[in-house]
């Protein structure tokens, strides 16, 4: 999650996708959860374009928006989060 942060998703994609290589390495649950946990847009780089498009769309209100930046990005994190933790559950249904 730490390069999903700092860098995007893409490298942080190429960093997990060695242990996909090794059979039996991971569970399948475990690919699952990880792979939802990382498929968000939870990036500081993600956080810039949207302040920017919408202070483009709003520029009066650019203070604003850009004060919820870092807020935004603990939104996105938790969402991501939510969303591999219902992966998880239901997988673990099967």
């Amino acid at each position: 999650m730490d390069r999903n942060w700092a860098i995007n998703e893409f490298v942080a994609y190429l960093n997990f996708s060695p242990y996909l290589q090794t059979a039996g390495t991971l569970d399948t649950k475990t690919v699952a959860i990880i792979s939802f946990a990382l498929c968000g847009f939870a990036n500081f780089g993600s956080i810039g374009v949207v302040v920017g498009a919408f202070s483009a769309v709003a520029p009066h209100r650019a203070p604003e928006i850009a004060q919820l930046g870092l807020r935004a990005l603990a939104a996105a994190t938790l969402s991501n989060l939510m969303s591999a933790t219902i992966a998880g559950f239901f997988i673990g249904l099967v």
